[in-house]
């Protein structure tokens, strides 16, 4: 009778576990989300830093895996510890934020005081990362053979319950990923979340230690040594090794490959992690209990068969979603079309999910079968589950590190994608044929299955030499995530006629950071440059932008010695600041290496600055670098990097990011920054404004192109916009050249880029929440206004309080008419027409000049329509009345 309560009470404890790993797999993924953006913000976002996060993480669950290998066995009452393990790991979230905050100016100092370079940096940012999150990793990593010893205490059923509390957790990570990147972080923030997060850690370490309390201890391994474990296992765990470091290299190429085509914000990685976990937690459903049934029927050899059977599906699966990829762009834009009337952003963020799956699914689905067949292999007598689970989870987390640490690094830059997913290929194969090894260790014959694994591997190699994978770079970079709504048909042909037939393929290369890519135009010979398919530069629409985000705080700034921009791109901006001779220093800080190889394209058209003595170019993220640069660094700060939708991008959009760099600023410095007028809704431009003038105590706003960009001016003393510092900006010869090369031909061309002062932006602003670290708002916002037309409903309500330069112009009647000009062309007509209306007030009314500017006026007032001689009395009157007579009046 007391056996049968001791088992009635074990199996209660049994199947409790399943939602308290899948609770516990949620909160893990949360962590590492949150985390990695706070981590983030102080080490930056570049290849690098990520890595070093990456791997700091994943080695703490590696080293929990090891240790738990060791010591879980040896515990009566493995739930009780998980519970306190859960209680520990919720504390240390809570305190994370002060821990940083306390290490970031050691870190800081030691990188000024030893001038270490981008490895120096990785290697310091590995030690602090992995100091800081090794304690609560590294309990991650130890709760799976904790809860797999409570689970498996019968040998016979525990690749299904290992298997079981595999799928949860991996479930519980998709769940968590969905919770931090779709309700958690954009409702409540960072801050919140982790506290909201550790609360669920508190809970479930309690209920874990109430659950313990009722059950019955289990008999721990005897001392001595560890118990032998199944002769099986040592193939097994470096199976499971290789098949982590594939699987890892396999999601980096993937997601890069994903990234062309979904875009970069954050829902469109959050998306892309839902799509592998997804197929992780199914297969490790089914995994387990395939792996007792096959040890039922052919004991041991049976079970390491089949686990290289896996390893050869994920190498043929993956094959097929490299032929697939090419298809990708097609299928996006198929599915977007058809939600096209749909203006839910869910609905698109389906068929983004939709495409993430059909590539990931088959072979993730594999490799989740993989793991608890590789366990399945590895344990030995009852008391060794949680060790054998241990060393497998570990291996194949440390494989896991080593493959995204080489994908990232080594792999995408030197062979491309095609090159990686064939050696991730390669690796599965690998890892079948080490599995296979391991019969020899069981005395049974491994050449009927090598020789099935050596003909998939053949086919493979056949296959791939006989059709090798397209991989056309116009069209995989043809970013139809942010270009599909401009095709004129949702098709391949429509693809092929809007990515790849008018131009001309200049420069490709897959960098660590992003994709590459430079053409012409045939037609009109436009150079453009683009990360990720997204064009951040060219040679004709975008020139504007490119000019006077730079020129605009170089004017209005008392000292320019020192300079730093942030972002390459063509190198027009960094160009055009070297244009100007008392910059003894220009500083360009760019993300990505390959960036500066195809800059050299744009060498006519940016001033030839890579080759300028007084430039300094640093490969680095933005963020980082001015953590790093010592208070009062800079004369003058412009940063014009991509897009505030794109991860990593938003975070120099945000006001902790300004206040940073305002202390780096000299006193009178001078802050220029890009803001697009696109992709976002009017409210997010409020919030853009006023972040921005909440920091800067002195703001202006210039139009930099027409409907599309701005560039704000930030200082802490009142900004010096005057006649005087246009002309002596227009002055400088090179200068003069480029801004008459985009039309700005005099100096009332460019006042009438000048659109609003500090009291006007505050009033625009007034009451829009404002865009922090903590809520991300706008990285959260934007995304889901990439395809709607904002464009217009921004411009209209940035005229809507845009002012005249009234003080700078004064009573300069050709100036004025100037500046008209200028506000005509750039299609601001209301501003336009009063401009011209006080040209003509400040003539002598006997000048003809008068009426013939009136006469003008009344033109643009009526849009240039022809106006009916019968109706134009009547119009004359009330264009007087409503604009004219104002004006009179008007002091």
């Amino acid at each position: 009778m007391d056996e049968i309560v001791v088992a009635l009470r074990r199996a209660r404890t049994t199947r409790a576990l399943v939602p308290l790993f899948l609770v516990s797999g949620a909160t893990s993924l949360v962590y590492q989300t949150v985390w990695n953006r706070q981590l983030h913000l102080v080490f930056g976002t570049s290849t690098l830093a990520a890595a070093t996060v990456l791997a700091a993480f994943m080695g703490g669950l590696a080293v929990g895996g090891a240790l738990g290998a060791r010591l879980v066995d040896r515990t009566a009452r493995p739930l009780a510890v998980y519970g306190v393990l859960e209680i520990g790991i919720g504390l240390w979230a809570l305190a994370f934020p002060w821990l940083l905050d306390a290490v970031q100016p050691a870190y800081i100092e030691v990188v000024r005081a030893a001038d270490l370079d981008a490895a120096g940096r990785a290697g310091l940012q590995l030690a602090v990362v992995g100091v800081l999150l090794l304690p609560p990793t590294a309990a991650m990593g130890a709760t799976l053979p904790l809860l797999a010893r409570v689970a498996a205490a019968r040998v016979a059923d525990a690749g299904a319950r290992i298997g079981a509390l595999y799928a949860a957790n991996t479930a519980g990570a998709l769940l968590g990923t969905a919770l931090a990147g779709f309700v958690l972080l954009p409702s409540i923030g960072l801050w919140a979340t982790t506290a909201a997060v550790a609360s669920a850690n508190a809970v479930l370490g309690v209920v874990a230690i109430a659950i313990d309390r009722g059950s019955v201890p289990l008999d721990p391994a005897p001392p001595g040594p560890s118990p032998m474990p199944s002769p099986a296992a040592p193939a097994a765990v470096w199976a499971a090794g290789i098949a982590g470091f594939t699987g890892l290299v396999a999601e980096v190429a993937w997601f890069r490959v994903l990234s062309l085509n979904l875009g970069a914000s954050t829902y469109a990685f959050t998306l892309m992690l839902l799509a592998f976990l997804g197929g992780i937690a199914a297969g490790g459903a089914v995994g387990g209990r395939w792996g007792d049934a096959r040890l039922a029927r052919g004991g041991l050899p049976a079970v390491l068969t089949a686990f290289a059977g896996t390893q050869a599906v994920v190498a043929l699966t993956t094959v097929g979603a490299l032929y697939l990829s090419t298809s990708l762009p097609t299928l996006y834009v198929v599915l977007f079309d058809a939600f096209r009337a749909v203006r839910d952003p869910a609905t698109l963020w389906t068929v983004q999910w939709l495409v993430a799956t059909l590539l990931l699914l088959p072979s993730t689905v594999a490799m989740g079968v993989a793991f608890p067949l590789a366990v399945r292999a590895a344990v030995g007598r009852p008391d060794a589950v949680g060790a054998a689970v241990g060393r497998v989870y570990a291996a194949n987390t440390a494989g896991g590190v080593i493959g995204a640490a080489l994908a990232g690094f080594v792999l995408l830059p030197t062979l491309g994608v095609r090159g990686t997913v064939a050696l991730a290929v390669a690796g599965s194969l690998g890892a079948a044929g080490v599995a296979l090894g391991g019969l020899r260790a069981l005395g049974v014959s491994a050449v009927p299955p090598a020789r099935a694994v050596g003909a998939v591997a053949a086919a493979i190699g056949g296959l791939w030499v006989a059709v090798p994978p397209v991989w056309d770079p116009l069209l995989v970079t043809a970013g139809m995530y942010k270009y599909v709504a401009d095709l004129g048909e949702a098709s391949a042909a429509g693809i092929e006629a809007f990515a790849k037939a008018p131009y001309r393929l200049l420069f490709y290369a897959e960098g660590p950071s992003t994709v590459v890519t430079a053409a012409q135009d045939k037609d009109s010979g436009n150079v453009w440059l683009a990360n990720n398919g997204k064009v951040d530069a060219s040679t004709t629409v975008d020139m504007p932008t490119q000019l006077l985000v730079s020129l605009l705080p170089l004017m209005v700034a008392d000292q320019r010695n020192d300079v730093l921009l942030i972002g390459l791109a063509s190198g027009i901006s960094a160009g055009a600041i070297t244009l100007v001779p008392d910059v003894d220093r220009l500083t360009v800080v760019e993300l990505e290496p390959a960036t500066a190889r195809a800059a050299r394209l744009f060498d006519a058209y940016n001033f030839g600055v890579l080759d300028d003595p007084r430039l300094t170019l640093v490969f680095d993220d933005g963020r980082n670098h001015v953590v790093r640069a010592p208070e009062a660094s800079y004369d003058v700060i412009v940063s014009e990097p991509s897009n505030p939708w794109i991860t990593g991008v938003s975070n120099l959009f945000t006001a902790d990011f300004f206040r940073l760099a305002k202390a780096r600023l000299r006193p009178g410095g001078v802050w220029g920054q890009w803001v697009q007028l696109y992709g976002m809704d009017d409210d997010d431009l409020r919030t853009l404004l006023g972040t921005f003038s909440d920091v800067f105590p002195y703001v202006e706003v210039w139009s930099a192109a027409e409907d599309a960009d701005l560039v704000l001016l930030g200082s802490d003393r009142p900004l010096d916009v005057s006649v005087a510092r246009v002309e002596a900006l227009r002055a400088i010869p090179g200068v003069r050249a480029a801004l008459d090369g985009i039309d700005m031909d005099t100096v009332g061309d460019v006042l009438a880029q000048r659109m609003m002062g500090t009291d006007a932006v505050r009033a625009l602003s007034e009451g829009a929440p404002r865009n922090t670290d903590d809520n991300m708002r706008i990285e959260y916002r934007a995304p889901r206004n990439l395809h709607r037309g904002t464009t217009l409903d921004n411009s209209r309500l940035l005229d809507r309080h845009a002012t005249l330069p009234l003080a700078l112009v004064g009573e300069d009647a050709l100036l004025w008419e100037d500046v008209a000009h200028g506000l005509w062309r750039r299609e601001e007509e209301t501003r336009a027409v009063e401009a011209l209306v006080r040209s003509a007030l400040l003539v002598d009314p006997e000048d003809p000049a008068r009426a013939v500017r009136l006469d003008d006026a009344f033109r643009w007032w009526m849009l240039e329509v022809p106006v009916p001689p019968d109706r134009r009395p009547a119009l004359e009157a009330r264009f007087v009345r409503e604009v004219v007579e104002p004006l009179l009046a008007a002091p």
